[in-house]
């Protein structure tokens, strides 16, 4: 009846296949043959010692079901797990769920869990913890942005209209078993599961603290939280009776940069405040070439973009998007700023994703074709255009020149171009919930190795994480199919496609694509990225080399 689960692997084999080796990790010392130096660790970790680590805003809340962007997830990643988790190379891996197997048809998926897995309160883990989790997730008062992610779960639409007490596909056979029935082909299911928005839970905790609990997380990571001071730090000390053996490190403390400048994160760190860190643009040559740290980079399923709030006027006429589009040269933009750190973007699917098109289809700088376009909107030369608001978050030196630039692109199509800054980041991500914000510097780093993350995430209109408020029928109707579209090559074709579609639409204005580049002390052993970016980072099996000499 069952099919081994290991042939879902498969889908993540072929995107690191597809990907080359654009997703394999530098890691040495920076001044040794730039990128491609590696270095040997040693075979004896030892433990002890406290991780200190920069956070470029203060997260909002550590509930894993309500949080919604890397801030939160990148500490959240260390306290809270679920049923599978990625490697190093975007393999979906055991966690709490030991082993797993589905139906032919893949409606039907049972998790065996790990026996004596501990919550931080000394409880065990069971399969009614999950159950409890993931209805939680689905409840309409969690608010949660995941619950989407779970719908096709049989009964999860019932429940959430009130038409039920409980969710019918979730059910736990016995203490270690649980059973997740779905209405109908979710293809990258288990890959979801991997998300930290799913982790488990404890209901005693959750149902006690209420809302506090995203201040007071328990979970069954590696870390326990210990404090957190408000645009300061927040405080996570070794879970001694972790199911995956003990972390090496004592304590993590991250410390927050309101504003996420990688000027001050930097300089804390050449100060030997900061454990590893971010580090200026500009300072990139001196890093590769100093060789006083080591350095790791790979590229990143990362998208920069400002996306464009397509319900505001006059940004709801599609020609004076694709006209902002044409007016600014990304290019020079990338290589300018970006000074090898930025990668050109030829789409919104990026290099090391399945349906990744090498061949461009962004907007060409073309100040003509953007005067033509304004003057078809009944805006010739900008006239009679508002001053558009763009906002941002960051206020970096060189993003500030980033946006110096930008002005002047737009300027010399007859647009006037204001820019804002709000360094307060749950303010400012309220603020884009809202629609209050025209125009904003966004990032996006993809929480599952597959276009739909992107496409259906950013522009599905029903999705929360819609922030263009982009509306349109047939990319809804795509969507829906390739979700459900049991055939991998078929699906990722379909992805391709609907790409298209939004490209033409110009919903945001896409900048390029981000490599991971962080810098880490000499002694800082056994530290490996993921593609997926920074909120997919794991501290449980990095440790401290300071007794022995590089």
């Amino acid at each position: 009846m069952y099919s081994n689960s290991l042939k879902w692997l498969f889908v993540f084999i072929f995107l690191i296949i597809f990907g080359l080796n654009s997703l394999r990790p530098h890691v040495g010392f920076a001044g040794t043959s730039k990128e491609e130096a590696v270095y040997e660790t040693p075979a004896e970790p030892v433990f002890g010692g406290t991780y200190h680590r920069g956070l470029g805003h203060d997260p909002f809340t550590l509930d894993p079901a309500k949080m919604s962007d890397t801030y939160e997830e990148v500490v959240t990643q260390q306290i809270i797990e679920g049923l599978v988790q990625y490697s190093d190379n975007l393999m979906v891996i055991p966690c709490l769920a030991e082993s797993w197997e589905s139906s032919r048809d893949n409606l039907r998926w049972i998790f065996y869990l790990k026996k004596g897995a501990l919550f931080h309160n000394g409880r065990e883990v069971t399969a009614e913890d999950f159950v409890y989790t993931f209805t939680r997730i689905l409840d309409p008062k969690t608010e949660s942005v995941a619950a989407s992610l779970l719908t096709r779960i049989q009964g999860a639409s019932e429940f959430r209209k009130g038409k039920a007490d409980s969710v019918e596909g979730l059910r736990a056979l016995n203490r270690y078993t649980l059973e997740i029935l779905l209405s109908e082909t979710f293809p990258q299911f288990i890959a979801v599961l991997a998300m930290v928005n799913f982790g488990v839970v404890p209901k005693e905790v959750v149902e006690r603290q209420e809302d506090d609990f995203g201040i007071h997380p328990v979970g069954t990571g590696p870390f326990r939280f210990e404090y957190w001071e408000r645009t300061k730090e927040i405080a996570l000390k070794a879970n001694e009776e972790y199911h995956e053996g003990r972390s090496y490190i004592d304590q993590v403390l991250f410390k927050i940069f309101p504003g996420d400048s990688p000027e001050l994160m930097f300089d804390e760190f050449e100060k030997g405040n900061l454990e590893d860190s971010l580090f200026p643009v500009e300072m990139r040559e001196r890093v590769l070439t100093e060789g006083k740290y080591r350095f790791l980079r790979r590229p990143a399923l990362t998208l920069r973009f400002f996306i464009m709030n397509n319900s505001l006027e006059p940004l709801t006429d599609r020609r004076v998007r694709q006209a902002l589009n044409y007016a600014i040269d990304k290019e020079t933009i990338t290589s300018e700023v970006g000074k090898g750190r930025l990668i050109p973007a030829t789409g919104l699917i990026p290099q090391g994703m399945a349906g990744y098109k090498p061949d461009d289809t962004n907007y060409p700088y073309s100040p003509d074709k953007a005067r033509e376009l304004l003057r078809e909107a009944g805006y010739p030369g900008g006239k009679g255009l508002p001053a558009i608001q763009f906002w941002s978050s960051v206020k970096s030196k060189a993003l500030l020149s980033e946006d110096k630039a930008i002005v002047q692109y737009l300027s010399a199509v007859g647009v006037k171009a204001e820019f804002n800054y709000l360094t307060d980041w749950p303010a400012f991500k309220k603020m884009l919930q809202e629609g209050k914000a025209p125009v904003f510097k966004y990032g996006w780093e993809a929480d599952v190795p597959d276009p739909d993350n992107i496409l259906s995430s950013l522009f599905y209109s029903e999705s929360p994480d819609n922030l263009a408020f982009f509306q349109n029928p047939k990319v809804d109707a795509l969507i829906e199919k390739a979700q459900n579209e049991p055939d991998y090559r078929k699906r990722i074709s379909k992805y391709s496609k609907i790409e298209d579609i939004i490209m033409e639409d110009a919903p945001v204005i896409l900048l390029n694509y981000r490599a991971y580049e962080r810098v880490f002390q000499p002694y800082v052993r056994n530290f490996e990225g993921k593609a997926l970016g920074d909120h997919y980072f794991s501290l449980k099996r990095v440790w401290l080399d300071r007794g022995t000499p590089d």
